[in-house]
């Protein structure tokens, strides 16, 4: 029988895989081209991606949107339920004689309130500042003390009181993307000048650059700032160096006017030799106001603590909008606002403010806030700091006495607002009674110290206490009064 043959024809196999190849190219065009019509309308460039990469960051949504000072309004025009009343900033170099608080008074909108005080009040029966009061301690032995007398005095286009500024923009790799903000802040700044105020304007990365030396000629800052404003951007960023080096800017000019250094960063420091706790021991000394602004600064709490410790303000920008805003509220709150002063509390340590506004015919009252420290422990001190406080003793004797009590409410309160720090407590004596009885002397007085601390709740495992009798002398001990030095309590910070 014959054998049936059933044939099926199949594609030569050349044929059937360039088939394949052109549908695959097909469905890859259809699904790939759109994507990239998509990518292209949506690439971010500049400004644009800085702002992406910080959109990931996280936010403080509880704190209420900050307004910045746009111009001003006299009382009598304002809406008064539309009032907000703040601190701005705190000096404490007269402190404990005398502390100045710069506070203000605005709008919603923005508008600095003005005859609210002489030497322009308008309504002479109105008491707007209604009270002062401070809160001594952070967390241990809190207490409340009225001030009693105070004195206000109001601030404004017409005193003309010239400013010393030096202004310090980073130009580390980063901000490469958004130089063009950088460039109309710095001139916005410059734009809004006094006659008499001098500025000065440098850069820095891990080179610090002077673009305009200090002048007062406005033609002159900017025709020269717009000549070398594209050149220095570059790695790394050395803010501490530049801040720095910024504050040497000022040698030479006069210590009677205001100075004001206004530093701009968006980046972590990763390049300097200087410390933060020699820089603002460095402005505090020459009378230097550091105003720090951080641009989608994710690390910020050095510049913070520089800003707030040398009588200047912290910022926080994220937009350009935000940014402008605050380099006009800085040069309009240098020149708008009310100055309260009055001799404060003598309290080492951490000091919160309140002070009242009345305004009828509103019938509640505003609140204003404010914090200093007058502390000589900080949380950027190195291990191996050493500072002293005059705890006094009984001749002859390890008991504390009363009057000393309160310089232990100050160290505690300040050991348990920082609990990483720990110190030793070295008692001192001077030369008279034996090197036997001295040492035993200043080891109970140490240990006494050590005590008091514990029982205000301190953690045993953060002391230990040492005597060195009369070893370790700070003066001679030829006179009475050198003596007296050489009677002495030390606190060491052995480990943050």
């Amino acid at each position: 029988m014959p054998i049936l043959e059933i044939k099926t024809h199949y594609p030569e196999p050349k044929i059937m895989l360039r088939s394949k190849i052109k549908t695959l190219v097909l469905i890859l065009i259809i699904s790939i081209v759109p994507f990239l019509f998509a990518c292209s309308s949506a690439r971010k460039e500049g400004f644009a991606m800085q702002q992406e990469i910080w959109a990931g960051e996280p936010s403080d949504t509880s704190k209420p949107k900050e307004i910045y000072l746009t111009g001003t309004i006299p009382i009598d025009s304002v809406d008064v339920d539309k009032l907000i009343y703040d601190i701005f900033r705190i000096e404490i170099d007269e402190y404990p004689d005398n502390l100045k608080v710069y506070a203000r008074v605005y709008d919603s909108s923005g508008k600095f309130v003005t005859n609210m005080a002489d030497p322009y009040k308008k309504y002479y029966d109105q008491n707007y500042f209604s009270s002062v009061t401070e809160v001594l301690g952070k967390i241990y032995n809190k207490r409340t003390k009225p001030i009693d007398t105070f004195d206000v005095r109001e601030y404004g286009a017409g005193d003309s009181i010239p400013y010393n500024i030096v202004m310090s923009v980073d130009y580390s790799g980063s901000m490469d993307a958004v130089k063009e903000i950088l460039f109309e802040g710095t001139e916005l700044f410059v734009g809004m000048k006094f006659p008499y105020d001098k500025i000065a304007l440098t850069s820095f990365n891990n080179k610090f650059d002077v673009k305009v030396p200090m002048s007062q000629d406005m033609d002159k800052i900017l025709n020269l700032y717009r000549t070398k404003r594209d050149a220095g951007f570059g790695l790394f960023s050395a803010v501490y160096d530049a801040i720095w080096n910024s504050i040497k800017l000022f040698e030479g000019t006069e210590k009677d006017v205001p100075r004001v250094l206004v530093i701009f960063s968006d980046g972590d420091d990763n390049y300097s030799k200087k410390e933060i706790g020699e820089l603002i021991e460095r402005a505090k000394k020459d009378k230097i106001n550091v105003f720090a602004i951080a641009f989608g600064y994710s690390k910020d709490e050095n510049l913070r603590y520089i800003a707030e410790y040398t009588g200047g303000k912290f910022y926080k920008a994220r937009t350009k909008e935000e940014l402008l805003s605050i380099f006009r509220d800085i040069y309009m709150s240098l020149r708008y606002y009310y100055f309260i002063t009055y001799k404060p509390p003598k309290y080492w340590g951490f000091h919160h403010v309140t002070a009242t506004l009345n305004v009828q015919p509103r019938t509640d009252t505003l609140y204003a806030f404010g914090e200093y420290d007058t502390s000589d422990l900080f949380p950027w001190d190195s291990i191996d700091k050493a500072f002293k406080r005059p705890i006094l003793f009984d001749f002859d004797s390890a008991a504390i006495k009363p009057q000393s009590l309160q310089i232990i409410d100050e160290i505690v309160d300040k050991l348990l607002s920082y609990p990483k720090i720990r110190l030793e407590i070295q008692g001192h004596t001077d030369n008279l009674g034996t090197i036997e009885y001295n040492q035993d002397l200043s080891e109970r007085r140490a240990k006494a110290v050590m005590d008091a601390l514990l029982n205000g709740g301190v953690n045993p495992r953060r002391l230990r206490s040492r005597g060195f009798g009369m070893s370790k002398p700070i003066a001679p001990n030829d006179i009475e009064e050198n003596q007296a030095k050489n009677r002495r309590t030390e606190f060491v910070i052995t480990a943050k």
